[in-house]
């Protein structure tokens, strides 16, 4: 677990440099994750893979599998457990390394809740913000991987509009929350080649400003 910085005054926690993927269903927020998870200096976790590594005999794994047992929605206390438990194993097993590597975020914080219970955990350094004008390749991204995944319930363009409007209300306070200076807006309607050469462009922006640089400026795309 990070640890605070020695100093005369208070100083605050100093957590994992994190990089945080957001973007709609269908952005491509997997597909660049794990590229950049094969990248030295990257470490990907998605909030699927915690949900999938889950030990039910821990404390938040024991109360997961309460709630979602149920049918219930599990608190985002819990879900915030369960992220911490699992970076802190991949940092014990050495698979990530936070002294030198990135961590890299796709579906967590995925609301304003769990980013003011993950702010002692993670040093934010850049919001990248997958956005995709072309909503008709939303849809189609959306149906093929539904397909490839058998999961014929979400070829339902009802049911995507669901998806998508959900994400517009979790995500909308949570960029508010970290503030405009720390995003940078990616045009994710272009290949994956292109926008992983837009965010380490970015990321290599933002490495080489001096340490007492204000942190992060905002980039658009037109």
């Amino acid at each position: 677990m990070p640890k605070r910085k020695k100093s005369a005054e208070l100083a605050p926690i100093v957590g994992y440099k994190a990089l945080l993927l957001f973007g709609a269903p269908g952005s491509g927020k997997e597909t660049q994750g794990h590229i950049l998870g094969a990248i030295p200096g990257f470490f990907y976790c998605a909030s699927s893979d915690v949900f999938r590594a889950v030990d039910i005999r821990s404390k938040f794994g024991k109360a997961f599998l309460d709630y979602s047992s149920k049918g219930q929605h599990v608190p985002d206390d819990v879900t915030a457990g369960l992220w911490t438990a699992q970076i802190d194993s991949m940092v014990q097993s050495g698979h990530f390394k936070p002294e030198v590597d990135f961590l890299v975020l796709d579906g967590i914080p995925r609301n304003l809740s769990q980013a003011k219970i993950l702010v002692s955990t993670l040093d934010v350094l850049r919001i990248f913000h997958l956005q995709c004008k072309d909503k008709g390749k939303v849809y189609d991204r959306l149906k093929r991987q539904a397909l490839r995944e058998n999961r014929l319930d979400d070829i339902n363009e009802e049911i995507i509009q669901q998806r998508l409007h959900l994400y517009e209300e979790e995500t909308a306070p949570v960029l508010e929350f970290y503030g405009p200076k720390l995003t940078t807006n990616v045009n994710a309607d272009q290949w994956p080649y292109q926008i992983l050469h837009d965010i380490l462009n970015d990321i290599e922006h933002f490495r080489d400003m001096p340490e007492d640089y204000e942190k992060g400026t905002k980039h658009e795309w037109h």
